[in-house]
């Protein structure tokens, strides 16, 4: 073969490889380009699922919070909150891919119209419920001013007049206590109480007309019948207004649910963390592909030429290498170390990709680790302005219902026969138990013990109040050395001791636990241990859906630390944190700018 002709195989062997190189190379670049575009598109859409199952769950609150107090404030919050669903909502459609997307888009649509004319419809319903209930207690007060004014002073000295007025007297008082008890709680007790008042009025009518006698008493007693037909009408329609927005509640519940649950939550989450795994997969094998085309068709093709090219193939075979560790490192999610393959050939070029790549990927996974830590903040910051709204707004309405329930009892109490007296003590001892349990509610919402004692003695009582409360032995052994924890990275630790405390109470059956924070080799040390019946964690590795477990795992990385479940059936369950005294100072420090 003449060397013309070695030449030319040479120079065809050649281009060859470097045109299977460049192809290879052009092919991972337009996938790896295409995966991203991709993957932000997900990210965007997820992003924006989350948005409107948290405003559809804002828009309940409001509404829920408009039918109990009344405040106008609450009807603008809920007509935001919907709004603010609608923008997300047709974003969403923007970025809409498939068919099956659109159709999620359209059933979407129509929950919130749904919403949106059933949360209106009951905005209206508790207006017209508050102006007739204002309409009857005007009436009533006036039937009281006829009957215990104008009736009695008639005839004081007759015994079975002033009998006949003192039962339509009581009759009305218990029929506005059976309409007032059926708007707090609509039972059917309630429905019966409030018939069998009316018809004690009329029975108590009638011995009433029987002993009239003067043309001053008939008149009366036509105005009393007149006040009290119009009494017991707005008493039937406040009955039914109430049952209608049970009702309609329920109904607009059911639609919030299946717009969050059955189709955010339930179809689009799924779907996205489906796109986004796929999307993965394409970039794997993409570069995968390319890797495997680039370095096999090289060999081959450079088997001929061995002589000629041993120091380009050595080269090539040390970029492809690097290419082949730093894909490993990324898959073993390792971005803070580059390719290290400097030059400005296609090789170099694609490490600089690669690099750019990681670092594009380190830096979003720091935003959203960035993300989730703010988010952890704003739903402490929820709870803690959740409990500030239900200690001063719901709790001190019932602490007042509980004051006139004992003004009551001081005031009627020996007037009242023995089944009333029951009744009325009943619902006394119901409002205290809703007290307590009130408070209950916020502390376990707003951790003041920690605003007031420091993270330290602020774990003792609260786990000490626990123990109390469940009979549990306890063990608490907190030595900090000195160290002094921030305000948000305390509030971090609470919920993290909270959350695992709510799991032992809901499922560990167990009569024994120990608290344990501490210094220890540079780092601050936190374990809940108990000794319950304890479970599998291999069985909830890769399920989502106990958030009690994620959102522990994920506050101990905010925090910079680790996280670990040591569980055996029968022997008890432990929770250990361990995060790095430099890690709490750097967050502490960034809490501090």
């Amino acid at each position: 073969m003449s060397l013309r002709t070695r030449l030319t195989i040479f120079v065809l062997l050649f281009g060859a490889v470097v045109a299977t190189n460049l192809l290879a190379l052009l092919y991972l670049a337009r996938s790896v380009s295409a995966s991203l575009e991709a993957t932000e598109r997900i990210r965007q859409r997820q992003l924006l699922a989350v948005q409107m199952v948290a405003h559809l769950r804002d828009a309940e609150s409001a509404l829920y919070r408009y039918q109990i107090i009344g405040e106008a404030g609450f009807k603008t919050q809920f007509e935001e909150q919907l709004g603010n669903f609608e923008a997300d909502l047709e974003q969403y459609i923007w970025l809409a891919a498939t068919p099956e997307e659109v159709g999620w888009y359209t059933l979407l649509q129509i929950s919130h119209r749904q919403a949106l004319r059933t949360g209106s419809e009951l905005i209206a319903l508790r207006d017209q419920l508050d102006e007739d209930l204002q309409t009857y207690l005007e009436s009533q007060s006036r039937l009281t001013e006829l009957l215990l004014g104008r009736a009695r002073a008639v005839r004081p000295d007759d015994t079975p007049y002033q009998s006949s007025v003192a039962a339509m007297q009581d009759a009305s008082r218990a029929m506005l206590s059976a309409v007032s008890g059926y708007l707090a709680a609509p039972q059917e007790t309630n429905r019966v109480r409030f018939t069998d008042a009316a018809v004690n009025f009329r029975r108590a009518s009638g011995e009433y007309t029987a002993l009239a006698q003067s043309s001053e008493e008939a008149p009366l007693h036509t105005e009393i019948l007149s006040l009290f037909d119009q009494m017991q009408m707005l008493g039937s329609r406040l009955i039914s207004q109430r049952d209608l927005q049970q009702s309609q509640y329920a109904n607009f519940i059911a639609i919030t649910h299946n717009a969050g649950q059955q189709i955010i939550v339930g179809k689009i989450e799924p779907h996205e963390t489906a796109n986004f795994a796929r999307e993965q997969q394409n970039l794997l094998r993409a570069v995968n592909t390319a890797i495997l085309v680039s370095v096999l068709i090289t060999v081959l093709l450079s088997s001929f030429t061995i002589v000629l090219m041993v120091y380009l193939t050595r080269q090539i075979n040390i970029r492809v290498n690097a290419l082949l560790r730093g894909a490993e490192r990324v898959a073993g999610g390792n971005l803070a170390h580059p390719v290290g393959i400097a030059g400005t050939d296609e090789f170099g070029r694609l490490a600089a990709s690669f690099d750019h790549m990681m670092a594009e990927l380190a830096s979003r996974e720091e935003r959203l680790r960035s993300l989730i830590s703010k988010m952890a903040q704003i739903q402490d910051e929820e709870r803690r302005l959740i409990g500030l709204d239900l200690h001063d707004g719901l709790t001190q309405l019932i602490i007042s219902a509980n004051m006139h329930l004992n003004t009551l009892n001081a005031l009627l109490g020996s007037r009242l026969d023995s089944e009333a007296k029951q009744e009325l003590d009943v619902g006394r001892t119901l409002v205290r138990q809703s007290i307590d349990e009130a408070r209950k509610v916020i502390a376990e919402l707003r951790p003041t013990v920690i605003e007031d004692f420091g993270l330290k003695e602020g774990l003792r009582r609260y786990l000490a109040d626990i123990c109390d409360t469940h009979k549990w032995t306890c063990e608490i052994l907190i030595d900090l050395e000195g160290l002094e924890v921030k305000p948000p990275i305390d509030a971090a630790i609470f919920r993290i001791v909270q959350e695992a405390i709510s799991n032992i109470r809901k499922h560990a059956q167990t009569s024994r636990v120990k608290l344990v924070l501490k210094t220890q080799e540079h780092s601050l040390f936190l374990q809940v241990q108990d000794w319950g019946r304890g479970f599998d964690p291999r069985a909830f590795e890769d399920d989502l859906s106990h958030l009690g477990l994620v959102s522990m795992q994920e506050r101990a990385q905010m925090l910079g630390g680790s996280f670990q479940i040591d569980s055996k059936i029968g022997e008890g369950t432990s929770i250990t944190v361990t995060i790095p005294l430099a890690a709490l100072a750097e967050r502490s420090g960034n809490v501090a700018k």
